[in-house]
């Protein structure tokens, strides 16, 4: 009995000095780690502190101004609570924010491009998915063009190539005959170029058609329209429209933003990402920060939103 008694003491001995040589040795892990279990079970009693990681250059848009937007989502939070609930770091922040550029963004600059505005309203997204229809005809009326003319381009180039052959084999061909093969390798090389100009446009409307695409089904994520119904056009893009996520994983925590059309757009989001740091869930208000979907232009707390605040605020252990 005394023998298991000691057993326990030096196992409980060996388990501590583990335990204790991995917090030495792995600090900065055991401070985040003790940080998110902080913001777990005593939430808003100190803010959570924030940094900008990867910014990819296809959004366009600088380090500056980021900080700025970022600031404007915090103080829409703190203004209303009157609580110090996030501050900014520069390295190191807690919830680290990246911009992972993908096809929504591209999408969306597309549309921009193309000069396609659309704004959210079930008449917005029933001409865009008339569009949607009209542009998928053309592009299939277009591939079918294009394949016909790639196979009477290489059959054409066959009999050119088979023809060069046998005046080679036999010395060389007569200059009639030889003035007419370059004629037809002038005409092959000029069809050639049209082809690939062709393919070019092709994959240009291809890439418009996909931006319409997933447009439309960030409008049917918007106006909750019926997903079964209406996600065939958007459906080679995957699962539902999501303009950024909060990732919370052992030790980490980060934002991630796909998407956003404009400053307002941008402010929310972060807003609503923020807001998931916090602990917060979504509310059923529509003009909410923290509804499930970014549909309001408004940049101030709903009351769904201060409710949401004020109930995690007093959720902790003491």
């Amino acid at each position: 009995m005394r023998a298991r008694r000691v057993v326990d003491i030096v196992i409980l001995i060996v388990v501590l000095g583990g335990a204790g040589y991995f917090a030495l040795t792995h600090q900065d892990l055991v401070m985040r780690i003790t940080r998110q279990v902080e913001a777990r079970f005593l939430p808003c009693r100190s803010p959570i502190t924030y940094s900008l990681g990867t910014i990819d250059a296809r959004f366009g848009i600088s380090k500056t101004t980021l900080i700025a937007d970022l600031k404007e989502a915090e103080a829409i939070w703190e203004k209303s609570s009157d609580k110090d609930l996030f501050e900014y770091k520069s390295d190191g922040g807690d919830v680290v924010v990246n911009f992972v550029y993908d096809y929504r963004q591209q999408a969306s600059d597309r549309m921009a491009a193309e000069g396609l505005r659309i704004d959210k309203s079930r008449a917005s997204f029933d001409a865009l998915k008339a569009q949607y229809g009209s542009r998928a005809a053309r592009i299939e009326s277009a591939k079918a063009s294009l394949d016909r003319a790639v196979a009477a381009y290489e059959s054409r180039l066959q009999t050119y190539n088979a023809e060069v052959a046998k005046w080679n084999r036999q010395g060389g061909a007569p200059p009639a005959e030889y003035d007419r093969l370059e004629a037809e390798k002038a005409a092959l090389g000029a069809e050639a170029q049209r082809i690939k100009s062709l393919e070019s446009a092709l994959s240009a409307d291809i890439e418009t058609l996909n931006a319409i695409g997933t447009s439309l089904n960030k409008l049917i994520v918007e106006l909750n329209l019926n997903v079964e119904r209406y996600n065939q056009a958007g459906a080679a893009t995957g699962g539902e429209f999501e303009e950024g996520a909060y990732v919370s994983e052992a030790g980490s925590r980060r934002i991630d933003i796909y998407e956003y059309s404009n400053h307002t757009e941008l402010v929310r989001v972060l807003a609503h990402e923020l807001g998931h740091a916090l602990g917060l869930g979504h509310v059923g208000d529509a003009d909410a920060i923290m509804y499930k979907v970014n549909q309001s232009t408004k940049l101030s707390l709903a009351k769904d939103d201060s409710a949401e605040l004020n109930a995690v605020c007093a959720s902790g252990l003491f």
